[in-house]
């Protein structure tokens, strides 16, 4: 079972990958750049064609560079420009998912436990600056405009409030930053998370928020929708174990 995108307007989340943040230095800076060079091209060209007499006063005696300077100047920055941008998508990861069911898993309280992986499917690798969690217990409807992310041990402590056992109902890998997320993972990715059926029974949805980094210092960021397809995974397992 993979991950889907949420309809808009839902009321869930949007589990849909999208850039959250560019690099202010390979990124903002060439782009400001760039613009300096075309407005002080605009102005040299708007001044070269006034007559010499506008030219001796205020402010068109202002001098910056000669026109073919800045004609280099302005194709070096352009080209680095659009390089970048065709080389941040080579590297741009692509952030997968994917939930399946596991058999006989220890210490569980169930014989069946539904896995949740996490998978960089780009073609080169990227690492995690951030992870977070939500959790939304059955019959728990909040906005998605007032969801609260919150840690690793706070989650951990929010589930045990409904009553869950850590490593019998659930558990969590403690994803965390610098984690690197290569693109040698196996189809079901890096184990992110477990849960019983117990634990599906009384959970609505537990989100994980993941961000990470690219090599061209952009980052990327895609909401798991963990549960997603549980129930209907577990019980076509079980009628499928009981026939």
């Amino acid at each position: 079972m993979t991950g889907g995108t949420a309809l808009p307007g839902s009321g869930h989340l949007d589990d849909r990958q999208h850039r959250v943040r560019r690099s202010p230095l390979l990124f903002t800076a060439p782009v400001i750049l760039l613009a300096a060079l075309i407005a002080m091209t605009v102005w040299e060209i708007t001044k070269g064609n006034l007559s010499q007499e506008v030219r001796l006063h205020w402010p068109w005696r202002i001098t910056l560079l000669g026109q073919e300077a800045l004609g280099s100047l302005l194709a070096v920055a352009l080209g680095f420009v659009f390089a970048r941008a065709q080389y941040s998508r080579t590297v741009k990861p692509i952030i997968g998912w994917n939930g399946h069911v596991s058999v006989d898993a220890p210490g569980m309280n169930s014989k069946f436990v539904w896995v949740v992986g996490v998978r960089n499917g780009g073609m080169h690798s990227a690492v995690v600056e951030s992870v977070d969690y939500h959790v939304q217990a059955a019959g728990q409807q909040v906005p998605a405009a007032h969801v609260q992310w919150q840690g690793y041990q706070a989650t951990l402590t929010e589930l045990e409030s409904l009553g869950l056992e850590i490593g019998k109902d659930f558990d969590l890998e403690p994803l965390g930053s610098g984690w690197p997320l290569s693109t040698d993972i196996d189809r079901k990715g890096m184990y992110a998370a477990r849960f019983s059926i117990p634990a599906i029974s009384m959970l609505d949805n537990l989100y994980i928020r993941i961000r990470v980094t690219d090599a061209v210092g952009d980052t990327h960021e895609r909401i798991v929708h963990c549960l997603r397809g549980a129930e209907v995974e577990m019980r076509s397992a079980q009628a499928t174990d009981e026939s």
